[in-house]
């Protein structure tokens, strides 16, 4: 970030600065005091398992140029009186403020990604295109909340071009607040799913929750919306997206683009092929494109890429170029080998929509043995978590996965759904938790399987993967194969 003074600093906190304000600069900022560094400002902020009030002490010892609390009082007297302390009413309020005076200040462009699947996918891939010819920065991991926007703001630095923001919701209310202090110039709408029901409702409240950040665009912004996402755009927005969305509307800030596979789309793949690698495709059935990704929804993420990439004024060869050589975020349809067992980790997080992408992938998955689904619970969704386990359920029996494992609260959910729509021909299992199926692993799995796992961060199913590299080594070592039976909701107790 370019270097601030203390006294800007905490003016645009809100804060009040204890003791004679110190002339040190502020060079970066953190809410991790193990990550404090000469230069930094520490905000300390309550969270859920830590209070980085406890630690502000040590990372002033550690260098940091001032710490920003929402009580001085506690702190030393010593502490009090250097100048390195600044109160203010709510840090991660201040935090947002700061982020906010800040933005105001570069001349990067801000391209921000929204929507309810793909976004961190879209993010990084719109970072890979840009980054081949400019300079810029993108959102590390899922920096998508009231913390991590604005620390992935404060990291511009003066001679970058762009910055790539991820914003996620929980609730309603979250999307206008990060894009007020984002104030987008860009932006990208990747898909409207159901997600975060126990606090939006239904998908018409998601889509109202998303698409609220257009109201925050920067004057002359542009968005880029997947044809899926438009199809619940806000009544206002339909006649543009329908009749002329690159368009702008006199009474509207912003323009729009629209990209998918639909023919009224504007950025539109064509001639979609899988490969060895990956996938190829063509846009407007004039420039061909290969990504190294699985999934029909990759190519909607590389669309998002491509409509930024134009709008920066990259030429297709660039952007092709650079979406050749991407790879996907970890967790996230990552592919991993266990010997002859091939793993796909999507178990960064889940919900209906990216449920279904998910099992779609697996489908065009070739050259592998036998297809394993391995799903966990999808939180947050509140009164709808069993229509939609049951959903989802259905899907996975509709697939081409011979064996569907199901471990968590609503595995019997998701199993009695699998079983409407597959009977008998499927392998389906249930599981109270991952210890229990940790345990059964063995007996589950067999050489050669590539194996789904999927389901909601909270879940961690990542977790057994350690027990699948032992699964294989007990295979290999009594040279046994799978001797189990067709089951139907087996649960463990």
């Amino acid at each position: 970030m370019r270097p601030l003074t203390l006294q800007e600093t905490a003016s645009a906190l809100g804060g009040r600065a204890y003791g004679e304000i110190a002339t040190r600069r502020v060079t970066n900022v953190s809410t991790d005091s193990r990550r404090v560094q000469d230069g930094t400002l520490f905000v300390a902020i309550k969270g859920e398992r830590f209070d980085g009030h406890d630690f502000v002490e040590a990372a002033l010892e550690r260098g940091a140029t001032a710490a920003v609390v929402h009580d001085a009082a506690k702190m030393g007297e010593a502490y009090r009186n250097s100048g390195r302390l600044i109160e203010v009413k709510d840090t991660i309020v201040a935090l947002g403020k700061l982020a906010g005076w800040y933005r105001r200040q570069f001349a990067a462009q801000v391209v921000a990604v929204i929507g309810s699947n793909g976004k961190t996918t879209v993010k990084d891939l719109i970072a890979s295109v840009l980054g081949s010819r400019l300079s810029g920065r993108a959102a590390p991991a899922s920096y998508n909340n009231a913390i991590g926007v604005p620390l992935t703001l404060l990291s511009v630095e003066p001679s970058d071009q762009f910055i790539v923001v991820e914003i996620g919701t929980n609730y309603p209310g979250e999307v206008t607040s990060l894009a007020r202090i984002a104030r987008p110039d860009m932006a990208v709408v990747t898909s409207i799913g159901e997600e975060h029901l126990a606090a939006l409702g239904d998908l018409n409240g998601v889509a109202r929750e998303e698409f609220s950040f257009l109201s925050n665009m920067q004057d002359r912004a542009f968005a880029a919306i997947s044809d899926q996402a438009g199809q619940y755009a806000p009544r206002y927005l339909q006649n543009q997206i329908k009749y002329a969305s690159t368009r702008r509307r006199d009474d509207q800030n912003y323009s729009l683009l629209i990209y998918g596979f639909s023919e009224s789309a504007d950025l539109r793949a064509v001639s979609v092929k899988r490969t060895k690698n990956g996938q190829h495709f063509r846009v407007n059935d004039r420039f061909e494109y290969s990504l190294p990704l699985l999934g029909r929804h990759n190519i909607l993420n590389a669309l998002a890429a491509i409509a930024i990439g134009t709008r920066f004024r990259l030429s297709h060869e660039d952007i092709a170029a650079a979406l050749a050589k991407v790879q996907g975020p970890p967790m996230r349809l990552q592919r991993t080998q266990l010997g002859s067992m091939t793993v796909i980790n999507d178990a960064y997080n889940a919900n209906p929509g990216s449920m279904r992408a998910a099992f779609s992938a697996m489908d065009d998955l070739s050259g592998v043995g036998r297809k394993v689904f391995i799903l966990g619970d999808m939180r947050e969704l509140g009164s709808q978590a069993t229509r939609c386990h049951l959903a989802v359920g259905e899907e996975a029996g509709r697939s081409t996965a011979q064996v569907i494992i199901a471990v968590g609260a609503y595995a019997r959910i998701v199993a009695d759904g699998a079983t409407i729509t597959a009977g008998t021909s499927k392998r389906i299992y249930t599981c109270p938790s991952i210890e229990a199926l940790v345990e059964k692993l063995p007996a589950w799995l067999e050489p050669g399987d590539a194996v789904l796992l999927k389901a909601s961060r909270g879940v961690q199913l990542e977790r057994i993967i350690p027990a699948m590299e032992e699964s294989r080594a007990l295979r290999i070592h009594h040279g046994s194969r799978n001797g189990g039976r067709k089951v139907r909701n087996q649960g463990i107790g």
